[in-house]
């Protein structure tokens, strides 16, 4: 390896690891709006009390909570994508630093403990957690369609049209024709 893609390398390197942590401040922006409009959206369905007027509101925050969850998924993979890269960026590079290289042995060592210091949790990719925060919007959404009132559409409007009171007695008229 030359100074010069030596040099190329580290700089490719640090851009990497500023496009992935910019992708994860994404999918948290992303996360924090999707769960802001959904609260406002199913509070305000609640303080209607469920009207049916309020069934697209409901839909939509079930839209929204897919949009979230294959957003958080897309980044998640683009973030898996730039990773993969650096792993073999690191082994080229480590590959050009002598006969027995310790960056990547050491790196591997720590990686280890942590998964031993943290067993349970650390066989949980992370990218579940995010997608668990998505998903529950959905299911909430989907309940939230459960407190609607049983009866079809067709037979409130029909039971709101019988409650109306007909006017039996006739209007008063008074002739204004010319003689």
């Amino acid at each position: 390896m030359n100074e010069n893609e030596k040099d190329f390398l580290k700089l490719y390197i640090e851009q990497t690891w500023e496009e992935m942590r910019h992708l994860e401040n994404l999918r948290e922006r992303v996360t924090i709006l999707v769960i802001t409009v959904a609260t406002a959206i199913v509070g305000f369905v609640i303080q209607q009390k469920f009207t049916i007027e309020t069934k697209p509101l409901v839909w939509f925050v079930i839209m929204f909570g897919v949009f979230g969850l294959f957003m958080t998924l897309k980044l998640f993979q683009i973030h898996q994508m730039s990773q993969k890269r650096l792993d073999k960026w690191y082994s080229y590079f480590e590959s050009y630093c002598g006969d027995d290289p310790q960056i990547l042995k050491i790196r591997r060592i720590a990686d280890k403990e942590n998964k031993k210091d943290f067993f349970y949790v650390a066989k949980i990719p992370h990218n579940y957690f995010w997608s668990l925060i998505h998903i529950f919007i959905v299911v909430a959404g989907i309940y939230l369609f459960s407190m609607y009132p049983k009866e079809n559409d067709a037979s409130i409007k029909k039971n709101n049209c019988s409650k109306v009171q007909k006017i039996e007695t006739p209007i008063p008229t008074t002739d204004y024709t010319l003689n």
